[in-house]
């Protein structure tokens, strides 16, 4: 009776490995909902291997410890619209480890001229 649960929990761990690998981790789509989707996933150093650095960097501190509370991260060109179209900009907002908002901008990250789409992360 040992041999079989232990063979059952064998199989079952598995394939339970196998489901979590469906995702890669060092890639991620492009297209701007199935980022979202993935994106969630992944904490900050996750992220840098899968993207690399990003194009601008803005940590968030915490006056009193220095303790760095929020970032702003910034890539170009990694995301398309529906339309198939890339945006120049994505901006990735952290919250500790993880991002909370998505930012697909129509500009280079300057000034907020032109529209843009923002996604809040929704935390399963």
């Amino acid at each position: 009776m040992k041999k079989l649960f232990f063979t059952l929990l064998l199989i079952a761990s598995q394939w339970t490995y196998a489901n979590e690998s469906i995702i890669d981790k060092n890639t991620l789509p492009v297209e701007e909902k199935a980022f979202i989707d993935a994106i969630s996933r992944f904490n900050k150093e996750e992220i840098l291997k899968a993207l690399g650095e990003p194009m601008s960097k803005e940590d968030i501190k915490m006056k009193s410890s220095e303790e760095i509370v929020a970032s702003v991260w910034r890539y170009h060109h990694i995301n398309t619209a529906e339309n198939g179209t890339y945006y120049p900009t994505t901006e990735l907002d952290f919250l500790d480890e993880f991002v909370e908002t998505v930012v697909f901008q129509n500009n280079n990250g300057d000034s907020a001229s032109n529209p843009s789409q923002t996604y809040k992360i929704q935390k399963p």
